[in-house]
C-alpha cells in the first residue's frame, strides 16, 4: 500500500526530544519494512527542529491527480496541511479537498504556437483561424464552464491505515463530516480510486493507473531556508510515481451546489462556478464522464512554510505514446528544480532528468493578473542540455483557476493559480537525431506563492 507519510511524522514529532528521537527509529524500521521506495521511506532527513511547535504548523502532504481531457480538464486534489491545528487563530488545518477544472472544453490548439492566436482571438472575442476544429471559436471564451470547488475535513476525521495492506480494494484513507466523505484506495504509487461526494450535489469517482516504467526517482532537499529552515527542520520531498498515466472517472453536479459556490474567485466564499456553468446547474444535473484520457499524479510531502515561498510545476503527459515531460521547481531550492523527461526509444521506455544546472526557463510572454494581485506567465520557454541530450520545449498557457482561501491570516496572502494549456517540445541527442518530438499536447500546472496584498474579487 502507498502510505501516507503524516502518520509516520506525527510519531516523530513528539513534545519530548528524547521520545521524538525513539519513535523516529521505530517509524523507520516500519517504514523500511513496508515501503519500495527506499530512500524516500525517510521521513526525518535531518536533525529534529527547535521550532517544534512551527515545524509541526508547517507540515504538509499533497496527493495531486490531474485529468486531460475535453469532458474535464482539471484536477482533483487532496492536500493535508497543518494537521495537528497549531496556532489556529492565524493558520487552517485539516485536509483540504480540491475538484478544479473545465468541464467541456473545446478543442485545443494543434501546437502552442496556435495557442498564441486562441488567447489572443479569446480576449479579443473574435473567432480567429486559431488551429483548432472548424467553427468550435478560442477554446476558452466568456462561456468557459468552469469549477473550483474546495472543503476542509478536520483532521480528527481522517483515518489513515498503517502498513501491512497491499490489496487496491483496501482503503489507505477514509474521511468525511456532515457535508463530505471520500475514500482514496492506493495499493502502490501508480494506481488509484477515489471517490468524493459532497451532500450539496458534487460527486467524483476517478480511476488512475500509471504506465509501467515511467516511475520517477525521488527528489529530495533538506537544506532549505537558512537559519529559519534549519530551526525548523525544514525539507521537502517530491515523489512523481505517474508521470503519465490513464484516467477513467465521472464527475457528476447537481443544482443544488450552488447554493455554496461564488461567482468567481478572490471572495470569502473559496468554492465558486463560472457564469456558464451557473446556467448549466439551474437547467439540472451536469454529468461529465471520461476514459483512456491522459492522467498525471505526484505525492508531495515535508516540513515547509509554503506560503512564503511557493512553487512552479509543469506536466504534459501522453499516454498514448509512453512520453512525458515535467517540470519542478522551489524557489530557495536547487535540488528541486529540475526537469524530467520519459519516451520510447529501440523499444524500450526512457527517462531522464536535466538538473538546475542545465536547466533555463524563460515567461516569454508574461500578465499582471488583478485578481491574483501577481504577474503569471502566457508563455514558457524552456532549453535543457546534458548527458549528450537536448531539449526545448513551448507551453501556451490558455487559461487558468484561481484557488484563493481568505479566511486566515497564513494563506489570504498566498495563491495557487491552476494552468490549462498546450505544449510543444523535442527531445534530441547531441548529433543531431531527434528520439521525441510532441505537437499541441494538452498539459497543466500550477503556480502558486505569496502576494502582499488580499486579491480583487471577481464575483
Amino acid at each position: 500500500m502507498f502510505h501516507w507519510r503524516w502518520p509516520y511524522y506525527r510519531a516523530g514529532l513528539l513534545a519530548d526530544v528524547g521520545a521524538r528521537a525513539s519513535a523516529d527509529a521505530n517509524a523507520h524500521a516500519q517504514a523500511d519494512a513496508g515501503a519500495a521506495d527506499g530512500e524516500a521511506a525517510r521521513h526525518f532527513p535531518i536533525a529534529p527542529p527547535s521550532l517544534l511547535g512551527l515545524a509541526r504548523a508547517s507540515f504538509v502532504e499533497w496527493r495531486y491527480f490531474s485529468v486531460l481531457s475535453q469532458a474535464f480538464h482539471g484536477i482533483v486534489g487532496l492536500a493535508l496541511v497543518n494537521p495537528d491545528r497549531r496556532f489556529a487563530r492565524i493558520a487552517e488545518g485539516g485536509l483540504l479537498l480540491i475538484v478544479a477544472g473545465v468541464i467541456d472544453r473545446r478543442p485545443l490548439p494543434r501546437t502552442a504556437a496556435a495557442g498564441a492566436e486562441a488567447d489572443a482571438g479569446s480576449r479579443a472575442g473574435a473567432h480567429a483561424d486559431t488551429g483548432t476544429d472548424a467553427g468550435t471559436g478560442p477554446p476558452f471564451a466568456d462561456d468557459v464552464a468552469e469549477l473550483c470547488w474546495m472543503h476542509l475535513i478536520a483532521p480528527a476525521s481522517c483515518q489513515f491505515d498503517q502498513p501491512g495492506g497491499s490489496s487496491l480494494t483496501t482503503a489507505n484513507l477514509r474521511a468525511g463530516d456532515a457535508h463530505c466523505h471520500l475514500e482514496l484506495a492506493q495499493a502502490d504509487a501508480a494506481r488509484a480510486e477515489l471517490h468524493i461526494e459532497a451532500g450539496a450535489g458534487l460527486k467524483v469517482h476517478l480511476s488512475h493507473v500509471g504506465l509501467p516504467d515511467t516511475v520517477l526517482p525521488s527528489a529530495l532537499d533538506a537544506g532549505l531556508d537558512g537559519w529559519l529552515g534549519r530551526a525548523l527542520g525544514a525539507h521537502w520531498q517530491v515523489q512523481c510515481a505517474s508521470p503519465v498515466a490513464r484516467a477513467d472517472g465521472e464527475l457528476i453536479l447537481q443544482p443544488g451546489l450552488l447554493s455554496g459556490l461564488a461567482h468567481g474567485p478572490g471572495g470569502d466564499q473559496p468554492s465558486y462556478a463560472s457564469a456558464a456553468l451557473r446556467a448549466r446547474l439551474r437547467a439540472g444535473d451536469v454529468r461529465v464522464a471520461w476514459q483512456g484520457a491522459d492522467g498525471y499524479a505526484e505525492h508531495s510531502f515535508g516540513i515547509r512554510p509554503l506560503p512564503l515561498q511557493g512553487w512552479e510545476f509543469l506536466f504534459v503527459p501522453k499516454a498514448e505514446t509512453g512520453e512525458a515531460l515535467v517540470l519542478q521547481t522551489y524557489p530557495g531550492s536547487q535540488a528541486l528544480r529540475y526537469l524530467e523527461v520519459c519516451w520510447q526509444q529501440d523499444g524500450k521506455a526512457r527517462k531522464h532528468r536535466f538538473g538546475a544546472e542545465a536547466l533555463r526557463l524563460e515567461w516569454v510572454e508574461q500578465v499582471f493578473d488583478p485578481v491574483l494581485g501577481v504577474r503569471r506567465p502566457l508563455r514558457r520557454r524552456i532549453e535543457a542540455e546534458a548527458d549528450g541530450l537536448r531539449l526545448t520545449l513551448e507551453n501556451r498557457v490558455l487559461h487558468h483557476i484561481a484557488l484563493l482561501r481568505r479566511e486566515r491570516f497564513a494563506v489570504r496572502h498566498f495563491f495557487i493559480s491552476e494552468e490549462i494549456g498546450v505544449a510543444d517540445w523535442r527531445l534530441s541527442d547531441d548529433s543531431g537525431r531527434v528520439l521525441a518530438e510532441v505537437h499541441g499536447q494538452p498539459c497543466g500546472g500550477e503556480l502558486a506563492h505569496r502576494r502582499w496584498r488580499v486579491p480583487r474579487c471577481a464575483c
